[in-house]
């Protein structure tokens, strides 16, 4: 297996991670003392998540068609920016609705970023994309679990969430100063949105295509589950600290990272179908025992197996998708990108749902039932032949 070489906009894509992981995952750790202070419910902190996803899925959508005509990188500084511009407005937001319309913006940065990353780094290495995503995309919980455990620890001592949107803001002033610093770094060449808009009109037309952006949606509602219920879960079911709560979502992180890093540098692109059904396969059994343990520290041991379990699936399945369909990758990993957000939104909101009805115990069964049909959705594909 050859070893990795890094490009210098791998590092700069890395960073991207960083700051979009930490605007992702800093409201669930904050979202008690949140509610409490803006006054709302459970299902109103999923509508936080949903009001990101929406504007997400919308501007990844319109990103593709921009990005073709000034290339991704300079539009990934700007997304970068603007990220941190909408976790500045959400610090110093008077109320609900305000923390709604700097979730929308951080969705608007957040989707550029979640758009272009990875079909950047499908340009940069087409042969290996597999290692190189897995390698990349687990910079994303690295952010999580560096977000979680600080955040955790600055709650417990009373510090204010104003200051931690705040400081959050910074991680995407990094980001957008790397990748604008490298623009003269382009690699692909400069298309035009017509070109991109037959692209998406023939994916749509490839039944397979619905097949994994069924798989994108399922494995990341699973993993949403995890990341954005686990810290209020340990808050409200085990009298925990916030940073109990955080510690549990930095613990799940570890599991991700480990995972992911471990895929990069060991497991090869033929090996990507097995890969996704093994780790779905071991996610239903481990996630069936989160709601039922006893014990903190026993859920802390099972939430590292199910972060192992979810590693995979993000960039494991896009990687896939696109030596199974073979087309131009970077509007199938929007497309793709598109139904892994719907997912995480959804399951959200709905685990949200659930938990102000009948407790957020027995949300968890939902996480439970993504994986059984990620598991199904992958299962079918092996019936389909690859349609070019």
């Amino acid at each position: 297996m050859k070893k990795l070489d890094l490009h210098r906009l791998d590092y700069a894509s890395a960073s991207a991670f960083l700051a979009y992981s930490a605007s992702a995952v800093v409201t669930p750790i904050c979202l008690l003392i949140l509610a409490d202070d803006l006054g709302f419910s459970l299902t109103g902190g999923g509508g936080i998540e949903a009001s990101r996803a929406i504007m997400l899925v919308g501007v990844m959508l319109i990103s593709g068609l921009v990005a073709a005509r000034w290339g991704k990188v300079r539009l990934l500084g700007l997304g970068a920016l603007v990220l941190a511009v909408g976790m500045m407005i959400y610090a110093t937001a008077p109320n609900y609705g305000v923390v709604l319309v700097a979730a929308a913006m951080i969705g608007l940065g957040g989707g550029i970023l979640e758009a272009l990353i990875t079909p950047l780094i499908q340009d940069l290495h087409p042969e290996d994309s597999g290692r190189y995503l897995n390698l990349i995309h687990g910079f994303w919980p690295i952010g999580v679990l560096t977000t979680v455990l600080i955040v955790g620890e600055l709650l417990t001592r009373d510090f204010s969430w104003r200051l931690i949107m705040g400081g959050t803001g910074l991680f995407g002033v990094v980001a957008a100063c790397l990748y604008l610093y490298h623009v003269r770094f382009e690699v692909v060449s400069v298309g035009s949105a017509s070109e991109a808009v037959a692209q998406m009109r023939e994916l749509l037309r490839i039944r397979t295509f619905w097949t994994y952006m069924a798989a994108m949606f399922f494995g990341a509602g699973a993993e949403s589950a995890f990341l954005f219920w686990t810290a209020s879960y340990v808050q409200l079911h085990y009298g925990g600290l916030p940073r109990a709560g955080g510690l549990a979502t930095a613990i799940f992180a570890g599991g991700m990272i480990v995972g992911r890093f471990g895929i990069a540098h060991s497991v090869e692109q033929r090996h990507l179908r097995r890969l996704i059904l093994v780790s779905a396969a071991a996610g239903f059994g481990v996630s069936l025992f989160v709601p039922r343990i006893g014990s903190l520290s026993g859920l802390y041991a099972l939430l590292f197996f199910v972060g192992l379990s979810v590693a995979c699936f993000w960039p494991s399945i896009q990687s896939y998708a696109v030596d199974r369909l073979g087309v131009e990758p970077t509007m199938l990993f929007i497309l793709l990108s598109c139904g892994g957000v719907s997912g995480f939104a959804a399951i959200s909101w709905l685990m949200g749902w659930i938990g102000d009805r009948a407790g957020l115990d027995a949300s968890f069964v939902v996480a439970t039932g993504m994986f059984a049909m990620l598991m199904i959705a992958m299962l079918t594909d092996r019936r389909r032949p690859p349609e070019q």
